[in-house]
């Protein structure tokens, strides 16, 4: 198990509070199998897996945001073929 130093994550956040913030996204994230864990998970809780993320610059808000903007185009986008097929039957 890969030891995770606050300190680090901090390093790549900027303070303490948004690495807080972002850890428990991500945590959120991996703990609801919305995506897959970018580091091997060794056993460890989606909270460490997280932090282990962040240090390595594998996740930030940015990178978060982006996603999530990218999976609400997706749904959307999908809603609006599904509207069109069902247009089309009518």
């Amino acid at each position: 198990m890969a030891r995770v130093t606050v300190q680090d994550a901090v390093e790549k956040v900027g303070n303490r509070f948004d690495l807080i913030l972002t850890a428990a996204r991500r945590a959120r994230e991996l703990q609801l199998h919305v995506r897959e864990p970018l580091v091997a998970e060794e056993n460890d809780k989606p909270t460490v897996i997280a932090l282990r993320e962040i240090e390595a610059g594998l996740i930030n808000n940015e990178i978060m945001d982006n996603q999530e903007r990218h999976d609400a185009l997706e749904v959307e986008n999908n809603e609006l073929h599904a509207v069109s097929l069902l247009s089309e039957i009518e």
